[in-house]
């Protein structure tokens, strides 16, 4: 049998005693009361943990006090949940020990016989390393979403999948911090509008003010937001960078050829993507998978295109910086597929003359950045100009390629 009592709704200490009268009742009818005392370290009439002195007796002595007659309540199980410290660690540090002793806290923790931290959905420690947080995250906001909106879950009984929208599904579980706890998780499920809906779709979420009451919305719409580039969608971003390539040869006067020959200007990569060496293609799917990676770090983000926006430019020093981290991603892939630095390019011996830095560099900052094995492979001078716009060119067709796919890009905490 189970009883719950909240001290935090009790006013006087004669509520306690009405409270362990129904527990000494319940014994007394044979069975063995289990006695649920939520908020057990909530003040009583504003001295604080002013409770834990009249459980004293009961969990000694199977008995309470009232007047002067002595009551036996028999055996009882009392679980003792905390309302203002986290951990029992927390509990136990709280207070000096003058006051603790004060407040009976001593004599209560000596009459327990076990306790568990029940971990909520926030990491222990904001920012640090906690590997089961998403995990109890997901055992919560399933047991929620159960519970009070079970119209979601196909299949029968508890057991069917749950339809939501895979952004709606990581924000849930990989947002920062819930500011509340777990009453944060309910109290978002509970703003989102999935009366009468088959799936939770990002459409019934709450309005961002709303969200911004229980997470940061800010982090939790990028979540929503984000792209995984992956299988298809890689695939087909892949073909839009090879595509924004190309077009800038043919506009630089390049035709096809056999042989790439800059002095010629023919370049064997002028083909449709499907007719590219294998290598070539993935090096246009890590091209395209890097953009997620290379946005973030300039502080941009990538979300869904609404049916007008207007036309996105990268402002000069992002696109510099977005260059330049294009042009080490390109020649960090060629050198861990053996390609070194050469005067002329020369496919069949893993030749580049672009292997060269963007910019010159301390001994200190090129040690931080690349690898022996890379700094072997790389040219001694710097890149020129002219190669830098092809860097340039390929970030300028961010927002392009992006626009094909039916998404653009913001900036970090534009989003509203």
């Amino acid at each position: 049998m189970l009883d719950q009592f909240n001290l935090s709704q009790f006013r006087r200490s004669d509520d306690l005693l009405d409270a362990l009268h129904q527990v000494r009742d319940a014994g007394l009818s044979g069975r063995i009361p289990l006695v649920f005392w939520d908020e057990f370290d909530s003040e009583l009439e504003g001295t604080e943990l002013g409770w834990l002195r009249h459980f004293l007796a009961p969990m000694q002595d199977g008995r309470f006090q009232q007047g002067q007659i002595s009551h036996p309540i028999g055996r009882a199980i009392f679980v003792f949940a905390g309302g203002t410290s986290e951990t029992m660690e927390d509990f136990c540090a709280d207070l000096s020990s003058s006051e603790a002793r004060g407040a009976k806290k001593p004599d209560f923790v000596s009459r327990l016989k076990g306790y568990v931290n029940i971990l909520g959905p926030n990491r222990r420690q904001p920012g640090g390393e906690d590997r089961h947080y998403i995990l109890r995250r997901a055992i919560l906001l399933r047991s929620i979403l159960v519970r009070d909106a079970k119209h979601l879950l196909d299949g029968a009984g508890d057991k069917g999948t749950l339809n939501i929208d895979e952004g709606v599904r990581r924000a849930l579980l990989y947002t920062e911090e819930y500011k509340h706890g777990i009453r944060s998780i309910e109290s978002v499920i509970a703003m989102s509008q999935l009366a009468g809906k088959r799936k939770f779709e990002r459409s019934c979420l709450p309005a961002i003010d709303q969200l911004d009451l229980h997470v940061d919305a800010d982090d939790f719409q990028r979540l929503v937001d984000k792209i995984e580039i992956e299988g298809e969608l890689l695939n087909k971003l892949a073909e839009y960078v090879h595509d924004v390539f190309r077009q800038q040869l043919k506009a630089d006067g390049y035709k096809w050829g056999r042989k790439t020959d800059d002095k010629r200007k023919r370049h064997s990569s002028l083909v449709d993507f499907d007719k590219l060496p294998e290598d070539e293609k993935e090096q246009n799917r890590s091209n395209a998978s890097d953009i997620p990676g290379k946005l973030a770090f300039a502080g941009y983000a990538i979300k869904p295109a609404r049916s007008i926006e207007p036309r996105f430019d990268f402002p000069g020093a992002d696109l510099e910086n977005l260059a330049e981290m294009e042009h080490d991603r390109w020649m960090k892939a060629k050198i861990r597929n053996d390609w070194r630095w050469g005067s002329k390019t020369d496919k069949s011996k893993r030749l580049h003359k672009d292997i060269l830095l963007w910019r010159s560099m301390s001994e200190d900052e090129k040690a931080e950045r690349y690898t022996p094995t890379e700094l072997a492979a790389i040219g001694k001078r710097t890149l020129p100009d002219k190669e830098k716009e092809k860097d340039r060119m390929l970030i300028r067709g961010i927002p392009k390629i992006l626009a094909k796919a039916g998404y653009t890009i913001v900036k970090v905490g534009n989003q509203r």
